[in-house]
């Protein structure tokens, strides 16, 4: 319930004064999602079912995705569908230990959500946040990034820069 209640709070609209830290964002959960790519199996990438790959009974509430998805208006379905998994992913941490010992997967989107605005993908494949369109690039690419840190003050620092 904790990223629901995050999510609830999460400014859906957003401005262009965070776009720097947003993008970073973005990279940062593609990286992240290549890590669990490669731990699962999945050749699904980089939005796809975490926790559904590891436990298919993990699942969060439909009306609680419903409810989200009436405060957050029109998106694209991927949105949608990375914020169900992102809360399915949240359900399978709090009923299953043992997960692999990386880096949380949605936690950099949520982040970027939380910076203001969403994301969207385009006919050619590339990846906007807010009007800055990046390639989405390979799992290998994605692999050979530097962990992101993902402390307020950093993610500020990259928007006065």
């Amino acid at each position: 319930m904790t990223l629901a209640a995050r999510l609830g709070r999460a400014d859906w609209v957003g401005s262009f004064d965070r776009t720097r830290s947003r993008v970073a964002l973005m990279r940062e959960f593609l990286r992240r999602s290549a890590l669990w790519a490669g731990e699962t199996g999945s050749t699904e990438w980089p939005f796809f079912d975490i926790a559904g790959r590891i436990d298919p009974s993990a699942r969060i509430d439909d009306e609680l995705v419903q409810s989200i998805a009436e405060r957050i208006g029109l998106q694209q379905p991927v949105v949608l569908d990375t914020l169900t998994w992102a809360l399915n992913f949240a359900v399978l941490s709090d009923i299953r230990t043992g997960l692999p010992d990386l880096p949380s997967p949605f936690e950099p989107l949520m982040l970027m959500f939380e910076r203001g605005g969403t994301f969207s993908l385009d006919g050619s494949g590339h990846i906007e946040v807010d009007m800055a369109a990046m390639a989405r690039g390979t799992v290998e690419q994605a692999l050979e990034r530097a962990p992101l840190d993902l402390d307020g003050t950093s993610l500020d620092a990259l928007d006065a820069g």
